[in-house]
C-alpha cells in the first residue's frame, strides 16, 4: 500500500439506518433516521447525502475500515427488532454485492489490512442495541454467525440485557450470560451508552477486553455519554478500545465545537495512558458533527491536526492502528 494514504477506521455510524429502514418499511414513519434528507438521495451505499458513502470514503484515496452499526430503536419489542436487524443486514449484503468491486465485509478482522490494500472500503458489520436478545442467547449465535464483530449493549433505555445512561439500572441477570455468550463467539461487547453502573456491572462480569465504540471524555464535557477518567483506565488497562466521537454534544457544552475542543479530548485521553486505546468512533449519521468534519471525506483534516499536535505515529495510530490491532487480537484471544 501507498504510505501516503491516509487510514482510516471508524468504530461507529449510523449510515445503514438512514439507507435502509424508509425502504425496508414503507408503512412505518422514520423522519428520525431520515434527518431531513430526501429519500430519493439515501438509496445507494456508493453515492449519498448522508455523512458515509463510498464515493466519500474513497474521494481522498484513504484506506478505510468502516463499522456500520444496525441501530435497534429502544421502542421496538424483541421481533420488531430483530426484523430491524435483519432489514439492515439485507441491505449491507445488498449494497456489498451490488458494489463488490468496492467494498468487502469482514469477517476476520486479520483481513483488514489486505482489503484496504487493495482499495476497498472493509466493511465491518456491528449492532447499536440488543433489544432483540431476550429469553435466550440464539440470537447471539445468529447474529454472530451474520458477521457481526461488536455489539452496543443498549441504547439510551433499559431492554433485557442491561439500561442506557437514560436509565440507572445495571447489567441483568441475563445480560451475565449474553455476556459470556459474546464472548465466547468473539463478539466485541461495546459500553458506549451505558450508564455508570451497566459499565462497572460489564467491567465486573466479562473477561475480554471491550470497546467503547463513540465515547469522549467526561472530564472535558460532562455529557454523560461519556467516560469517566476512572472508567477509562479501567477499559485501557483490560486492552480496551475507545472511538472518540464527533458529535458535537459530548466536544463541548460551549457549541460549536471547535478543533482546539476535541483537542483537549485526545490530551486528557492520552495522559491517562491512551496511547494504544484511542480511536474514532465517528457516529456519523447519528448526530450533528462539526462543519470541519462534515461530511465524511473531511476526515483526513482530522488525521493532520492530530499528526501536527501529536506527531505522525499518534494520528496513524488513533484513525487506524490501535482499533485494528484490537480486532486482530480479537480473533485469537
Amino acid at each position: 500500500m501507498d504510505n501516503q494514504r491516509i487510514r482510516i477506521f471508524d468504530l461507529h455510524c449510523d449510515t445503514l439506518d438512514r439507507l435502509a429502514l424508509h425502504t425496508a418499511f414503507p408503512d412505518v414513519e422514520f423522519e428520525d433516521f431520515v434527518m431531513g434528507t430526501p429519500k430519493d438521495r439515501l438509496l445507494s451505499l456508493a453515492d449519498n447525502d448522508a455523512h458515509i458513502s463510498l464515493d466519500r470514503m474513497q474521494a481522498q484515496d484513504y484506506a478505510w475500515c468502516q463499522c456500520f452499526a444496525a441501530f435497534i430503536p429502544d421502542e421496538l419489542n424483541s421481533d420488531q427488532a430483530w426484523a430491524v436487524f435483519q432489514a439492515v443486514r439485507s441491505y449491507l449484503q445488498g449494497q456489498i454485492a451490488e458494489h463488490a468491486d468496492r467494498i468487502e465485509q469482514v469477517l476476520d478482522a486479520r483481513n483488514i489490512r489486505s482489503i484496504v490494500e487493495t482499495g476497498h472500503c472493509a466493511a465491518m458489520f456491528t449492532v447499536e442495541g440488543g433489544s432483540f436478545i431476550e429469553g435466550t442467547v440464539e440470537r447471539v449465535h445468529e447474529i454472530a454467525d451474520a458477521g457481526v464483530k461488536m455489539l452496543t449493549l443498549a441504547w439510551n433505555g433499559p431492554n433485557a440485557i442491561a439500561s442506557g445512561h437514560d436509565t440507572t439500572e445495571g447489567l441483568t441477570p441475563f445480560g451475565r450470560e449474553v455476556i459470556a455468550a459474546l464472548e465466547e463467539r468473539h463478539v466485541v461487547i461495546d459500553v458506549s451508552h451505558l450508564n455508570d453502573r451497566g459499565f462497572w456491572d460489564v467491567l465486573e462480569a466479562s473477561e475480554r477486553p471491550f470497546a467503547a465504540s463513540h465515547s469522549n471524555s467526561r472530564a472535558i464535557c460532562g455529557h454523560l455519554r461519556n467516560l469517566t477518567d476512572d472508567q477509562f483506565r479501567a477499559l485501557a488497562e483490560r486492552g480496551g478500545i475507545v472511538g472518540l466521537n464527533f458529535c458535537e454534544d459530548f466536544i463541548t457544552e460551549d457549541l460549536p465545537a471547535t478543533q482546539d475542543d476535541f483537542l483537549r479530548h485526545v490530551d486528557h485521553l492520552l495522559q491517562l495512558g491512551g496511547e494504544h486505546v484511542l480511536a474514532l468512533g465517528s457516529d456519523y449519521d447519528g448526530c450533528e458533527v462539526p462543519t470541519w468534519l462534515d461530511p465524511a471525506e473531511k476526515i483526513g483534516t482530522l488525521h493532520g491536526l492530530l499528526a501536527g499536535e501529536f506527531g505522525e505515529d499518534i494520528a496513524d495510530r488513533i484513525c487506524f492502528e490501535n482499533a485494528c490491532e484490537f480486532f486482530e487480537r480479537n480473533e485469537t484471544l
